[in-house]
């Protein structure tokens, strides 16, 4: 993997990361966030695409998208986030069992939080989750307040994690309110638009695997129309995928 943008400017040549363990402290590097100002969190979407902008395969997953250079980068930036945000239906169809990140990046802790390992925060107004979910890191529940009650206890969750939420603005905060200011949505579409609609998210995180599969696969963002500009920061070649990152204009 070669990085050739860097803080919005051209490298005056491809630097060339690897893909082992340098290459992953280079590229927490690379992404690390500065000091965050109190009570305020930082939002992260982190999604894999193909050329013709499928964001899951012929079976319906984007498992079967994945790649070294996409697996890399995504070990890494869990290993950097507080928590992992998702909606439901995505866990219901992804392999959410373990959201570690790369073990490597583990000690010290390079989260704002300090915790060893990520939290997962599933939205879902229905509680219904799947047995393998990661449950350790905690796993929190983030529904709409006519529905939290009822949703944590079919999620078999104490009240402490579940958060009510009526609005996309009021999850951030929740999760913030918590001490989980790192946050790295990865889907799905539908969750991605909602956030994006409402202008909470601060970067687009895009893996391009060099692929095209057709099909009706959804775009990345799925929601109500906005118009939002993105600035490129970072650009990350290699030989399975581009890695871009996007930071949202002020």
């Amino acid at each position: 993997m070669h990085l050739l943008l860097r803080d919005g400017a051209l490298l005056p040549a491809p630097f060339p990361l690897g893909i082992g363990p340098e290459a992953a402290r280079a590229i927490a590097d690379l992404y690390a966030l500065p000091a965050l100002p109190a009570g305020t969190a930082h939002v992260r979407a982190m999604m894999n695409a193909t050329l013709d902008g499928a964001v899951h395969g012929a079976d319906g997953t984007s498992g079967t998208l994945r790649n070294p250079d996409d697996s890399l980068v995504f070990g890494v930036l869990r290993a950097l986030a507080d928590v992992v945000l998702v909606g439901a239906a995505t866990v219901r169809v992804e392999d959410y069992s373990h959201v570690q990140g790369r073990g490597d990046l583990l000690e010290p802790s390079r989260r704002p939080g300090g915790a060893p390992r990520p939290a997962l925060a599933v939205w879902s107004d229905s509680g219904d989750l799947p047995d393998a979910l990661d449950r350790s890191g905690p796993l929190h529940l983030i529904s709409s307040p006519a529905s939290a009650a009822e949703a944590g206890r079919r999620a078999d969750l104490d009240a402490e994690h579940v958060i009510a939420a009526a609005t996309p603005s009021a999850a951030i905060e929740g999760l913030a309110a918590r001490g989980m200011r790192s946050i790295q949505v990865e889907g799905g579409p539908s969750t991605l638009g909602r956030l994006a609609a409402d202008g909470l998210l601060d970067e687009l995180c895009f893996s391009t695997t060099h692929r095209t599969v057709g099909g009706g696969s959804p775009r990345v963002l799925r929601g109500a129309a906005h118009d939002q500009r993105w600035e490129l920061s970072s650009l990350l070649l290699g030989e399975h995928a581009t890695v871009s990152r996007y930071r949202r204009e002020r």
